[in-house]
């Protein structure tokens, strides 16, 4: 039997514009402000419905981009059930002429965060991670979790909204299970808790860690090291400083609390971080993650003369029937009678 070897690892050369790619043909490459991530987006349309949009991750050809593959071939069926406005996952996969693996994710997606960061304000940052802690809080719902956090990820769609390409999203493990490990996009290590590092499954508390570190990278500022991005472990009110004192501190033990060393001592979940994000908004918890939960709300009040008039007809119905009791009427023929009595008059 002859000797197999795959072809040595190489990082993805730019692809040109126009590049096919199965039905896909490919634009422009998008800048996503990180330097050590999976590969490179780029944007594509349909080769014969050219209305038909969508971004393409090409990437590198190394141990890592194998793993991503595998991660999605695995669980690619489950993937295409997630259902949330906010994130989107691949829906085709393949490979290029040159042997690098690439993932198709259908739809207008916007363009990568971090290149536009500097449009925006302290409080439209923090309002987008509100928004990606409740997408992640509906995706918990449906069995999902962010494994590992990578901003090349994060995405401002549109209308300005936040947007999770969800390639680096895992079936919540069985922690029962010691084989259930939760491959996962492999983030850059600043964005990797620190159980993980040291072999543990992915969690909810090892999310937050992630979620974490992104939120302190929007809020005090980035830096370039050797193994990539890595958010800078200031205050605050180093980046911005006309935020007043007392909300700067309350920002800094927020950020400080999501990434704990310790998973018993950090921010319970995406959804607790929601939570205190929109607490220091100034914005009432929202509980009703799921698309569709406005069914469930509890029923809008009955107007206050309604329930008199209800009141007042039952009233009339038993007081009718305590007159059947003592004429001998029925009780139903009585309440017959004394309705028509009133209709009448």
């Amino acid at each position: 039997m002859p000797n197999l070897s795959l072809p040595p690892p190489a990082a993805a050369a730019p692809l040109d514009e126009g590049q096919v790619l199965g039905v896909w043909r490919l634009q422009k490459p998008l800048p996503d402000g990180e330097q050590a991530h999976a590969g490179q987006w780029y944007s594509a349309h349909h080769a014969l419905a050219t209305e038909q949009k969508a971004a393409v991750l090409v990437l590198d050809r190394s141990d890592h981009g194998a793993g991503v593959m595998l991660r999605y071939a695995d669980q690619a069926g489950d993937l295409a059930r997630l259902q949330h406005p906010q994130i989107a996952v691949p829906s085709d996969s393949g490979v290029t002429p040159d042997a690098h693996p690439y993932l198709i994710v259908e739809g207008e997606h916007g363009e990568p965060l971090l290149p536009r960061l500097d449009e925006l304000g302290l409080r439209e940052r923090v309002e987008l991670l509100v928004q990606l802690c409740e997408a992640l809080r509906s995706a918990h719902q449906q069995g999902w979790l962010l494994a590992e956090l990578d901003p090349a990820m994060i995405w401002l769609d549109r209308e300005g909204g936040v947007r999770l390409m969800g390639l680096g999203l895992t079936r919540i493990p069985d922690p029962t299970d010691p084989f259930d490990r939760g491959l996962s996009l492999g983030a850059s290590p600043a964005f990797v808790a620190p159980e993980r590092r040291h072999g543990e499954p992915p969690s909810l508390a090892s999310e937050v860690y992630g979620l974490g570190a992104f939120a302190r990278g929007l809020v005090c500022g980035w830096e370039n090291t050797p193994r990539g991005l890595a958010p800078l472990r200031g205050s605050a009110g180093d980046a911005w400083p006309t935020l007043r004192e007392d909300r700067q501190m309350k920002l800094d033990n927020l950020l400080r609390r999501a990434m704990a060393e310790s998973p018993e001592l950090r921010t319970r979940g995406a959804e607790g971080l929601a939570d205190e994000l929109r607490e220091w908004l100034g914005l009432s918890p929202q509980r009703n993650a799921l698309p569709g939960a406005e069914a469930h709300a509890p029923a809008k009040p009955v107007a206050w003369w309604k329930r008199w008039l209800w009141l007042g007809a039952a009233a009339g119905v038993a007081l009718a029937a305590m007159a059947a009791r003592l004429s001998g009427d029925s009780p139903a023929t009585a309440a017959t009678t004394s309705l028509a009595r009133q209709a009448r008059s």
